[in-house]
């Protein structure tokens, strides 16, 4: 009895939300200390948090693309399902790391007037920009704005899809690690093509089956 009731606690816990939450917030918790402590390089630090913002966003809009994908493979769909239940968290994680990404950048530079004038540049503006949209997606990622923007809601959320762009276009003109992002760009991209590709066929599979039956 008592290894059943174990094995049970166990599969409750790292299936629950929580453990979820704290296995995307770990990661975090070293750069917050590095964040006060100023001791490590501040590029570095933001190379790490800002790699984990890109491959925490990516993983959140990959999951659609799987969704539609895996659906006929019945195997496959429990862990789609696990990913779809924490697909929000994912993409709030991403928004997290973020801003602490943008906070590395802020303390690097030191004065807010300099940060403006970069801020006008197109390879920062664009990292702005990206970080604007990926507040509005993680702001909105909970069931009262769900409830509130009604129809809206998935409108205001694919709003993570410009921040991909942004972010793709903000580390392209930082001019480094390039072959890193296309580690993170082509698969995305070729997910969203299959996605596209497969509704566009089930939609003409499934009209052409209700034209036969009229």
């Amino acid at each position: 009895m008592v290894m059943p009731r174990a094995v049970s606690f166990m599969k409750s816990t790292l299936f629950s939300l929580p453990f979820t939450w704290a296995v995307l917030v770990l990661p975090a918790l070293p750069l917050i200390w590095e964040l006060w402590q100023n001791e490590r390089y501040f590029p570095e630090l933001m190379y790490e948090s800002g790699l984990l913002s890109v491959q925490l966003l990516v993983l959140a809009l990959l999951i659609t693309p799987l969704q539609v994908v895996l659906k006929p493979a019945a195997v496959a769909w429990p862990v789609v399902r696990f990913m779809v239940q924490r697909r929000r968290a994912v993409g709030v994680a991403a928004f997290g790391y973020g801003v602490l990404h943008t906070l590395f950048y802020v303390r690097q530079i030191g004065a807010l007037d300099l940060i403006w004038l970069e801020a006008l540049q197109g390879e920062l503006l664009t990292g702005w920009l990206a970080l604007f949209a990926m507040a509005v997606g993680a702001v909105t990622s909970n069931r009262w704005s769900q409830i509130k923007l009604g129809s809206r809601w998935k409108g205001v959320q694919r709003v993570a899809y410009g921040a991909a762009l942004l972010t793709g276009l903000h580390w392209y003109w930082i001019n480094q690690f390039l072959d890193e992002l296309w580690v993170y760009v082509l698969p995305l991209a070729a997910a969203q093509l299959v996605r596209l590709a497969l509704r566009r066929w089930r939609g003409r599979a499934a009209a052409a089956f209700a034209k036969e039956a009229a």
